[in-house]
Formats: structure tokens, sequence, C-alpha cells
């Protein structure tokens, strides 16, 4: 074997030769011969591919623990839901783990489809759950909210924002109407309440107010009622509340009664709310104007509703009130990842360019939300016969133009000469 000049094989074939066992030859320094493996090198490879394979792990974890397997139910379970394939959106979101981060979520997206497929039993168990899954989530956030520092806020679990929080509380109340559960309807009403009395500056909503005081009103405490009445109404534009009887209208109720024979309240859900990627896009949320629906009782014209709440409008008001804090947050967060990445490159530069590259690779938005929500959420008040069965609703566009049409025969419930029911239209 030829060596450079100046240098000794080991002899072993096997390795570095070692001072003191194969030694210096004649002064000569010690080589390793060509045909042996380099333990030091090999050492130094096989580290640099362990701490590779350690940060290639920690990335698909944390890749994987912000996204779960949210966006592999809900994203076609979504679309399932508005091409109306309630039945396939409802089975794609099957098997939840309360302890999922965004079980929360997936309840919520779940029992809204469960309720436009009338499963208002169903419905009701999916939303229970989310409000007691919501209500034990605090004493974990403080670990959540640690962790997050290392990855982004897709870590934490989801609870959502007071609106939709809120929200939750009047879709139950729209079930327990349904079934005509009278009794755990205002029970939600006084939920619906207690949500609304702490805002802390986050927007109110006039037509969870509305329900909630159309619920007390069924179970006769108009007092409350009307205060809720008396809320909405200063929350919403062009639309007047008469706060003595919730009739609603356009001008003045001044010539109305104290009430009519028979009425029928509908609330209406219409369009599609933002979407989560639509929040953070550097643009205002586009919520359009409004979709009006006529609803025609045995062929006539019985009245209209009225928009109370645009759901586009609470979520950009929620995410200005966030803005503030939010920056905070990621700013803190990016120097917490410099720093740790800092304190690497001081034992190796390498793996410390490796580590920041990845940490800021993991920079995200969360753009979680409730997206089977509707965009507009309204409320009819019109006079019915004692016998109402069904009614047809039209629903048209600013221009006046009739964009879909359908026949509700249910839910429509009873209590007294006041009838209850809520429609859908999935209409973008």
């Amino acid at each position: 074997m030829l060596l450079a000049p100046g240098l000794e094989c080991c002899g072993r074939g096997n390795g570095l030769a070692i001072a003191g066992r194969c030694g210096p030859v004649a002064g000569r320094p010690v080589r390793p011969c060509l045909g042996s493996k380099p333990n030091s090198a090999m050492s130094i490879v096989s580290n640099t591919r362990r701490i590779l394979l350690v940060c290639t792990r920690l990335l698909l974890f944390v890749g994987l623990a912000s996204t779960g397997c949210m966006s592999q139910k809900l994203s076609p379970a979504r679309a399932s839901f508005y091409a109306e394939r309630s039945a396939v959106a409802e089975k794609q979101l099957a098997g939840i783990k309360p302890d999922e981060k965004d079980a929360i979520l997936l309840l919520m997206e779940r029992g809204t489809i469960r309720q436009t497929m009338h499963l208002y039993k169903e419905s009701c168990a999916d939303l229970l759950q989310a409000v007691d899954l919501e209500k034990h989530l605090t004493p974990r956030s403080a670990t959540e909210t640690a962790s997050s520092f290392l990855a982004n806020d897709k870590t934490i679990s989801y609870r959502g924002p007071p609106f939709e929080r809120t929200l939750l509380h009047s879709f139950l109340a729209k079930n327990y109407l349904s079934l005509g559960n009278w009794g755990d309807a205002a029970v939600e009403a006084r939920n619906i309440i207690m949500n609304l009395q702490s805002l802390d500056g986050y927007p109110d909503d006039a037509y969870s107010r509305y329900l909630a005081g159309f619920c007390l009103e069924l179970m006769g405490d108009y007092s409350n009622a009307s205060l809720q009445y008396r809320y909405a109404s200063n929350l919403v534009s062009g639309v007047s509340i008469d706060d003595r009887t919730g009739a609603i209208g356009a001008g003045s109720l001044d010539n109305r009664s104290d009430g009519m024979s028979r009425e029928l309240v509908c609330f209406v859900g219409i369009g599609r709310s933002p979407r989560g990627v639509q929040m953070y896009s550097g643009h205002p949320i586009r919520t359009g104007s409004p979709v009006s629906a006529e609803i025609y009782i045995n062929g006539t014209l019985a009245g209209r509703s009225y928009n109370f709440t645009c759901v586009g409008d609470l979520l950009q008001k929620t995410l200005a009130k966030k803005a503030a804090m939010q920056v905070a947050k990621d700013v803190t967060r990016i120097v917490v990842k410099e720093t740790i990445a800092y304190q690497i490159k001081q034992k190796d530069e390498g793996m410390g360019l490796l580590a920041e590259i990845i940490m800021l690779a993991l920079e995200s938005p969360d753009e979680r939300r409730w997206e089977t929500l509707p965009m507009w959420l309204q409320v009819a008040r019109i006079p019915c016969p004692p016998d109402l069965k069904s009614y047809d609703v039209v629903f048209k566009n600013a221009s006046g133009r009739t964009i879909h049409r359908k026949t509700v025969s249910g839910p429509i419930t009873r209590h007294g000469n006041t009838f209850f029911s809520f429609c859908r239209d999935l209409s973008p």
C-alpha cells in the first residue's frame, strides 16, 4: 500500500492509528490507513445524521400536531355539506375523540350538519359535548400555550372566539325549540346572556340576543325577554323591534297590535361564513349584501326576514380586537425561537442554523374556525294560520332577484299561539 510521504499506516486497517498503540514511526505523524474507517469522522457523520433525523421527526410531529386530523376530516366534510350532501358530511366526521385538540371544532361542525339533517337530539349531543370540553379546557391551556411558543398557535386546543361560543348556545337553543323542549331552550337563553355579559371589547350578537329573548318570552319571563329585545334593537340597523312583543319590521311598529292571534317566528341562516384562510389573507373579509327571505304561506306572502347578524362582521371585529395581542405573541414566540437557536449555535453552528430554519418554518397563523356557520343570521316574525304545516321560502339577493326556493315542513313546533321554525340556505 502506498502511503503519503511522512505518514505511517497503523497496519490494522480498522481505524485511526492511536499514539501508544501503533504510535508514530521514526518521528513521522500517524495517519489512518486508506482501508480503514475513521472512527472520529464516522462519529461526526453519525451524530449529524441522528440530529437531522430528530429534527425531521420534530418537524413532522409539530406539523401533524398543528393540523392533527382536522384537515383530513373537516375539508371534505365541509365540501360535502356545502354541496348539500349532509349525510356524507356527517359520516366524514365520524369517530371524534374527546382528547383531540380540535375536538370542540369538530363537534361544532358536526352538530351544525346534524341540525340541518333534523337530527336534533344527535346535534344536541355534539354541541353539549363541545360546551363541556370548553369548560374543562382552561386548566390545560397554560401548558399548551407554553408549547405553542416552540411551534405556532395551532398546537393549542381549539375553543373558538367569544362569538362562536355564544352561537354554540344559540344553536343548542334552536335544537331544543325544535324538540318542543321549552325549559332547556330557556336554560340556553340564560347561557347566551351570561356569555354576552362579559364581552371585554369583543362584538355583541343581535341574533343571539333576540333568540334568548324569544326563549324567555315562551316561558313567560317577559321582563328579561323585553330586555334582550331592547339590546338586539340597539345592535341592528334599519330594523325596528318592539321590546314588548318582539315584533319586527322595517319601519315604525306603532300601528301594530300588542300581539297577533297566531304567529310564526322563523330563524333563518343564509350563505357560508368566511373560510379560515380568509382571516389572514391581508384583505378585508368580504361579506357582500345580505340576502333576504320572503315567506309564503298557502301561496300568499306572509312576510320577510330581517338581517340581525353578519358572521363575517363578527369575525372581522374579533380579529381587530385580537390584532395587538396576536402581534405581541408572535413577536415573543419568534424571540424565543431565535434564543433557542442561538444557544444551539454556541455548540454547533450548523445545527443551530438548522434548528432556526425548522422553528421559523413552523410560523403560520391559526386559521381554524367554525366554517359551517351561515354568513347571515336573520329573523322573521309573521302572522300564520292555526294549522300551519309548512311554508315556502324564496331567497332573494339585494337587487330582488330570486336565487333559491325551498319548502319547509320542519321543524315547526308550537307553544300556545306561537309557532317556531328555522331554515338554512347553503347558497354562497
